[in-house]
């Protein structure tokens, strides 16, 4: 069994949660995941893209050396740009919450098969969770990954509608109802984060949105 990351297996898991006809790992970098997912599911239909031919044939390589080849498609692709229709499931990890918006929005067309999107943003998650419900998705499964001192949301979005609050955007409709360790431990460390930017700045204003953030953060933790 391929080793990899705590993030990557919490991917990997979230995908393996549901079936799918089809999935297309966007900026599959080494095709690690899509090797974990074959050897749990021989029978998943994977295509890995990435718009840089290095990783690419990085990708090649491990994948030929876990004989997958014929299982795995590989191909130079820009986002979701003139996905095979079969495709239902999108990963997109390893990337900003602004890039991962952008490639969404940039062949907004391809989603109409799209039922499902599992991804793992670097930061911005309140944005994240707001562009992609604006898409027609809803949020349908959220966890917190801590790795090499770095805090990850894996999270989930099947096709819908569905109404959140504010507060749910920021915080993460799931996270919210399965508080756990973890998630006081990422917004401790993220209302650190912000009392840090406030005590460096001198703009008033800002000063006063970060307090405003920092307390919502506080009724929470209670």
């Amino acid at each position: 069994m391929i080793r990899i990351s705590k993030r990557l297996k919490t991917i990997g898991n979230f995908v393996l949660n549901k079936k799918s006809n089809k999935i297309i790992d966007v900026g599959c970098d080494h095709a690690l995941l899509d090797i974990y997912l074959l050897q749990n599911d021989n029978n998943l239909k994977i295509v890995a893209s990435d718009n840089k031919q290095k990783p690419l044939d990085n990708a090649k390589k491990n994948i030929s050396k876990y004989s997958f080849l014929n299982k795995i498609e590989v191909c130079l692709k820009d986002g979701i740009e003139n996905i095979d229709k079969e495709i239902d499931t999108v990963i997109i990890s390893g990337m900003g919450t602004e890039t991962i918006i952008e490639i969404l929005e940039k062949d907004k067309k391809e989603l109409e098969h799209i039922n499902r999107l599992i991804i793992s943003s670097n930061n911005k998650y309140p944005e994240l969770r707001k562009s992609i419900v604006s898409l027609g998705y809803m949020i349908t499964n959220e966890k917190i990954v801590f790795e090499d001192k770095k805090y990850y949301i894996i999270i989930e979005f099947i096709k819908g509608k569905k109404k959140y609050s504010n507060k749910d955007m920021y915080f993460g409709p799931i996270l919210l109802n399965n508080k756990n360790q973890l998630f006081y431990d990422y917004f401790e460390s993220i209302k650190a984060k912000k009392n840090k930017i406030k005590n460096s700045l001198i703009d008033n204003k800002k000063k006063k949105e970060i307090e405003k953030e920092v307390f919502t953060i506080e009724k929470e933790l209670i």
